[in-house]
């Protein structure tokens, strides 16, 4: 099914970092890279979350401020593609990063504010958090060590202050510098182990029948009522597609 749907571009990449980025958009939005690791956290996560809910996240729960419905279906679209992106790493040989979320050759340049990988990571953290409660009940106590290691190395670059407490916790005669280094080393590694674990508890969960065929959201929604992800058009033309 992953190969029918249109793969996520670099125009669209380019589309939701420039709206994304507005001055229009509302306190709290998440910039680009950061909606990237949100959305790949949830999409490989132990329990689905469906766009009605996720959507809204992106703006922290605020109007989007569209200036048309062209612009919403254009960036809503974009979404979704990214999403979809995150949903084919299940089926990947290799996990990778979406365009724009370029990491940095020098390791501790990735710890920089505008950093697009720390901006991923902060994401990424974002959605795991939002999720840790099934992750918590979920995940087989020996997965634990596995899942912690995947978490580490994908939050690492975060914030400067998680990083020297990653060092400081772990450190055996290495600088943080070499330390950052070895993270990037296994980074690619650790999105395709968070990407395996979150999908084998979930079909577990699956095929024990503990996943309703409907991801409950605590909000009933007519198919022909507005979409609440806020672009004007009717749920069962917008998120309810998909």
């Amino acid at each position: 099914m992953s190969s029918m749907i249109p793969p996520f571009t670099a125009a669209q990449a380019a589309l939701l970092q420039d709206f994304l980025a507005s001055p229009q958009r509302p306190a709290g939005t998440l910039t680009y890279a950061q909606s990237a690791g949100f959305l790949f956290s949830l999409a490989n996560g132990p329990e689905p979350i469906p766009p009605s809910e996720w959507i809204p996240m992106v703006f922290d729960d605020h109007d989007a401020g569209y200036d048309t419905h062209a612009e919403a279906a254009q960036v809503l679209q974009a979404m979704m593609g990214l999403y979809n992106d995150c949903l084919r790493q299940h089926a990947a040989e290799h996990a990778t990063l979406p365009p724009g979320c370029d990491i940095r050759s020098n390791p501790l340049d990735n710890l920089e504010p505008d950093a697009p990988l720390s901006h991923w990571a902060q994401g990424f953290g974002m959605g795991h958090d939002y999720l840790v409660e099934y992750w918590d009940e979920y995940t087989p106590e020996e997965l634990d060590e596995a899942l912690g290691a995947a978490l580490m190395t994908l939050t690492f670059f975060s914030s400067p202050t998680l990083a020297r407490a990653y060092h400081e916790e772990g450190r055996a005669g290495t600088s943080l510098a070499q330390l950052a280094g070895t993270v990037l080393e296994i980074f690619h590694d650790a999105l395709g182990d968070y990407v395996h674990l979150g999908r084998a508890i979930y079909q577990a969960r699956y095929e024990a029948g503990d996943l309703s065929p409907t991801p409950a959201t605590g909000l009933k929604i007519g198919r022909n009522d507005p979409c609440p992800c806020g672009s004007g058009s009717k749920y069962k033309k917008c998120c309810g597609a998909t």
